[in-house]
């Protein structure tokens, strides 16, 4: 038990309560902060025999694990050398269903996706009110048009029959014309030149028998058989008779010389006047029929193009109602984007959704034959060539296998992810299975290996005993009870194994894993001349070098030391040196 003793020193406090306090509390703080820094040394001096302990412990394990390292005794193997890449199974044939309705359409109906349909089933119905909307004033627009049609072929038929009648009118004219010219010239001049002939005879007949009554008037008045009145009066016949004579050859003379001629002029004129009018009622009736015609070929082509349209529009609403052209179930479209989910929503293919014209909704893919499309990096696609066969394995299929042949290599590179990594350049390539009886759905993941070449007994080491370092390949040789880095040269690289062109032989051993002691072992590459502290020959940067380079694939994970699928070795956690990370073989 230990017993506290107050000093009356450490009680007593200033007058005040609240003032400076005295020695004895001064006294009390110093030997606090004296405890805590005693106690802060104490700890510092603990995790620093911690550490120690740590590192003691760690160093122990490494030396056990040196002295327990897995060997390999190198010789020939045989082995494939495969692409591993994963890709998604899709149907060989396939029918594309597309909106056929002219700009923008609401699905206001869909098929469930998977539904297995048959040929003429319904698919999707789009909404149609503004269509059928159009389609009644159309509709309207016709019956006018075909009224408006039907009135210029009547009127066309009114003017042909007009113009036919102003035709006959005039070549009667100009027969009646011709008619009169004729009976003129050889009827009515005869008759009046005779009528003029007659007058002339008559007159002189008539001065005749005055001359003689006058003489014997003369006679008579000499023997006073007549008085002078009665003389007188037969002379006054017979100078009346003269100037009828006269008057007679006068007339004659004007009618030979002015009114022959005038009348002769006259009834030409009114010939060629009829023959001048029968061309003008020609055309004139030709230009009234060429515009009544005009006008009936506007009406018949308005109307026809009013019938276009509504076909058209009719069309649009029977394509409002999209069915199966074949037999197969049905997939959504997701090739640009839309399909049941999208980013945004957009392009989504749902009832309420907004489609446009030619755009392509849903596939019927025909599962009797499939293909598997896979993605092939650039740097890879020189091992690829078409014809070569290759197995896959289709996920939810557990223990199932299928045979393929690559029949398809694409020619530029796929710039659908482009957005997420521009320097990324795949090339599609597809995979074309064998006929099987398991049914296969398009759209599930599938796991290709494609058969590059197969080596055989070859020189060869796994590939998880090679690393790599200023841009060259080691291997670790045990000889004699001491390790030592080797640089090798490597031929086809499989998954398992690499094949040695140059740098070991036939029953070395090689280690397995290693320690980082053992990577240190590997020499630094020499510093480029004009340029301090850069390797000649450095390590490959990019998955091309690396692939030239002889890289093996990292596609399966490998124990202890093996290469990690980013391309870097699967080191000690306590190792990140940069200079001493390898990459892949």
């Amino acid at each position: 038990m230990t017993t506290v003793v107050s000093s009356p020193a450490t009680e007593t406090r200033s007058e005040s309560g609240t003032g400076t306090p005295r020695p004895a509390e001064r006294v009390r703080g110093r030997r606090g902060r004296s405890a805590f820094f005693y106690v802060g040394i104490v700890c510092i001096i603990g995790a620093i025999g911690a550490a120690a302990s740590w590192a003691t412990a760690r160093w122990s394990a490494t030396a056990g694990q040196e002295a327990d390292v897995r060997k390999y005794t190198v010789g020939p193997q045989t082995f494939n050398v495969v692409l591993k890449e994963k890709g998604e199974l899709k149907a060989a044939k396939s029918t594309d269903v597309a909106c056929e309705v002219e700009g923008r359409s609401t699905i206001i109906w869909l098929v469930e996706e998977g539904t297995a349909v048959k040929e003429g089933d319904l698919l999707v119905e789009l909404a149609s009110d503004e269509i059928e909307d159009r389609i009644r004033q159309e509709e309207l627009k016709e019956a006018n048009a075909i009224t408006a049609y039907e009135a210029a072929k009547t009127e066309l038929e009114i003017q042909r029959d007009k113009n036919a009648s102003d035709v006959r009118k005039a070549d009667l004219e100009i027969e009646l014309k011709q008619l009169e010219l004729e009976r003129y010239e050889k009827g009515d001049w005869a008759q009046k030149l005779k009528d003029a002939d007659i007058a002339i005879q008559e007159a002189e007949m008539m001065l005749e028998r005055r001359k003689q009554d006058f003489d014997a008037a003369q006679e008579l008045l000499t023997r006073q058989f007549i008085t002078q009145t009665e003389y007188d009066e037969d002379e006054f016949n017979y100078n009346k008779a003269i100037w009828e004579v006269d008057k007679a050859n006068s007339a004659r003379a004007v009618l030979e010389k002015y009114t022959h001629v005038a009348d002769l002029r006259r009834k030409q004129s009114d010939l060629e006047e009829a023959q001048k009018e029968r061309e003008r009622v020609a055309k004139n009736a030709e230009a009234e029929e060429t515009k009544k015609l005009r006008d009936v070929e506007g009406k018949r082509k308005e109307l026809e193009l009013i019938q276009d349209q509504l076909a058209k529009l009719r069309l649009q609403k029977q394509k409002c109602r999209i069915t199966a052209p074949t037999r197969g179930f049905v997939v959504y479209y997701a090739g640009d984007g839309g399909g049941r989910f999208s980013m945004g929503g957009e392009g989504q293919i749902k009832e309420g959704a907004e489609v446009r014209e030619r755009q392509i909704l849903m596939q019927l893919p025909d599962t009797s034959a499939m293909v598997v499309t896979v993605r092939i990096h650039e740097a890879k696609t020189d091992k690829l060539e078409s014809g070569q066969h290759a197995t896959v394995d289709v996920e939810g299929l557990p223990g199932k296998r299928f045979t393929g042949t690559v029949t398809k290599i694409a020619v530029l590179a796929d710039t659908q992810n482009r957005w997420l990594n521009p320097d990324l350049k795949e090339y599609e390539t597809e995979i074309t299975l064998d006929p099987s009886d398991v049914p296969l759905k398009p759209g599930a993941t599938a796991h290709a290996e494609i058969l590059v070449e197969t080596v055989t007994d070859r020189l060869a080491v796994p590939v998880q005993s090679i690393y790599a370092k200023t841009g060259k390949r080691y291997v670790f040789r045990s000889r004699g009870g001491e390790i030592q880095p080797v640089p090798v040269t490597l031929g086809p690289i499989g998954t398992e194994w690499a094949q040695i062109d140059e740098g070991l032989a036939v029953n070395e051993q090689i280690l397995l894993a290693l320690s980082d002691d053992h990577k240190r072992m590997i020499p630094d590459a020499p510093a480029r001349a004009g340029v301090p502290g850069m390797p000649e020959n450095h390590a490959p940067t990019s998955e091309a070098q690396r692939g030239q380079a002889g890289a093996a694939p990292a596609e399966r994970p490998r124990e202890g030391n093996a290469p990690r699928p980013d391309g870097r070795k699967r080191g000690p956690r306590g190792d990140r040196s940069s200079s001493t990370r390898p990459t892949a073989p």
